[in-house]
């Protein structure tokens, strides 16, 4: 469960030390980690890195060390070591760190040990308990671009994953995978004997490896899991992102008016952070920031803004934040045959969240528009209700008619910590990205209006989706 290789943190220049480019016989390592499971999700964690090269690295690493000394270069390691564990949500604690072969001509190993606990996740949704791996070292590569560097990279990597007495293995890592292009490949193999796991797998890219090599090699993305039954344990914290919704939309002959808030509930550490940063960089920036990303929307679809005005609540305060906002449109509207057509997302915008596995959050999103329709004008179509559930994951729209020129659409879209990506997919196919609400004015002018629910979440959402895989 390796994270981020720590001569890979210094050639990035994310450790305590600078280095210069790779050398010509280019970047080797070999890692070995070794990890005892307990049922409570925690292990024994044994890691063993031993850097081969490039030689002008190793040297000035070594140099580095002994100038720093010995002790103050372990301490360094074992904070990165548990900086990058967080990264991932497992805390490591009671650990220890030794480096060998600062002070000879050999290659530079490092060693951690200490007690990782989470790295085991359980997921009520199914009743198991699954560890992720980085077997094809995603992480390392994700963080630089192989094709600018002229050098080769050799990863070569040893993984024995003993689980708790009594578990039962349902899936291991694939036992023979490969992928090849002009040099570079990478495999892996994997061998399980009772409740051992053993997985070796080999990360080499040729030096000029190419994109269309890396995309060969890492064309198809895929979780490489162990996973486990046996005893039920507990989910922990995970992140819960919750954002409600009001919309009110006024309808005119010749222009719309839409009234937004926008609240953002969770996570509240995020939240907190995010004030921080629009108190930091200033309010009217953020501001305009934002105007831009609802302006690029709007105009996608062909409407003008004749005016707006965005304002935000809550910024020094622990209270959610909360986006104000009221735009007049012109240009927004559809007609055809006397109808006007308003359509809507019911998904939310939550129609694909990419993720190799599973949805490692738990998303409750819902939103309330109210649409107002002028004297003289009526509904005419309203689409059917929808109620999607899939284990407790579930997709809500309910139309509720106030009157011939009043309606309410309440929409709720709540994922499951740990809903498996294929039903995810599933459920969202049964949920339609636009329904449509007609309507006529008695007079043609006009056209349809396009639904707000396709604007919701600017500041959390996006985020949220592009952070999980």
């Amino acid at each position: 469960m390796r994270r981020l290789a720590f001569a890979l943190m210094l050639i990035l220049g994310l450790s305590l030390f600078a280095w210069p480019a790779l050398a010509a016989d280019g970047y080797s390592e070999k890692l070995e980690e070794n990890f005892t499971v307990h049922w409570d999700g925690s292990a024994n964690v044994l890691i063993k890195t031993t850097y081969y090269g490039p030689s002008d690295m190793l040297n000035q690493t070594k140099e580095s060390i002994i100038e720093m000394g010995i002790e103050n270069a372990t301490h360094g390691f074992v904070q990165q070591e548990v900086q990058a564990f967080a990264q991932k949500g497992i805390t490591l604690v009671n650990t220890s760190g030794e480096i060998i072969g600062y002070n000879t001509t050999g290659p530079l190993v490092m060693i951690i040990r200490g007690v990782a606990k989470g790295l085991a996740k359980y997921y009520s949704y199914d009743g198991v308990w699954e560890i992720d791996l980085d077997l094809l070292r995603v992480t390392e590569l994700s963080r630089i671009d192989p094709t600018k560097l002229n050098q080769s990279f050799d990863f070569d990597n040893y993984y024995v994953i003993t689980l708790p007495e009594g578990a039962q293995i349902t899936e291991v890592p694939p036992t023979n995978y490969s992928q090849e292009s002009s040099g570079s490949y990478l495999f892996i193999q994997t061998n399980v004997s009772g409740n051992v796991v053993k997985i070796h797998s080999h990360v080499h890219l040729a030096k000029g490896v190419t994109m269309e090599d890396l995309n060969r090699l890492y064309g198809t993305p895929q979780a490489f899991i162990v996973q486990y039954k046996g005893r039920p344990g507990s989910e922990g914290n995970y992140t819960k992102w919750v954002l409600t919704m009001d919309n009110q939309l006024d309808v005119e002959k010749d222009k719309v008016t839409l009234y937004m808030t926008e609240k953002y509930m969770e996570p509240t550490s995020y939240i907190s952070y995010l004030k921080l940063q629009i108190l930091y960089q200033g309010e009217q920036k953020f501001v305009q920031s934002l105007y831009q990303s609802y302006a690029k929307s709007f105009q996608e679809e062909g409407a003008t803004i004749q005016s707006w005005n965005i304002t935000l609540e809550n910024l020094n305060s622990t209270g959610p934040l909360v986006v104000h906002s009221r735009w007049v449109l012109t240009n927004y509207t559809k007609y055809s045959d006397g109808v006007y057509t308003y359509t809507y997302d019911p998904t939310l915008g939550l129609s694909n969240i990419p993720s190799l596995n599973r949805i490692k959050g738990e998303i409750n999103q819902t939103t309330v528009t109210k649409i107002n329709l002028p004297d003289g004008a009526k509904f005419t179509e309203l689409p059917k209700d929808i109620d999607v559930e899939a284990n407790g994951s579930r997709v809500i729209m309910k139309v509720e008619k106030i009157n011939d020129r009043q309606i309410v659409i309440k929409s709720q879209v709540f994922i499951r910590y740990g809903m498996k990506t294929k039903d995810y997919s599933a459920m969202m196919a049964k949920v339609p990205t636009q329904v449509e609400f007609k309507y006529s004015m008695g007079e043609k002018s006009g056209g349809s209006i396009c639904g707000p629910a396709l604007l919701v979440g600017l500041i959390v959402m996006p985020l949220l989706i592009r952070r999980r895989r």
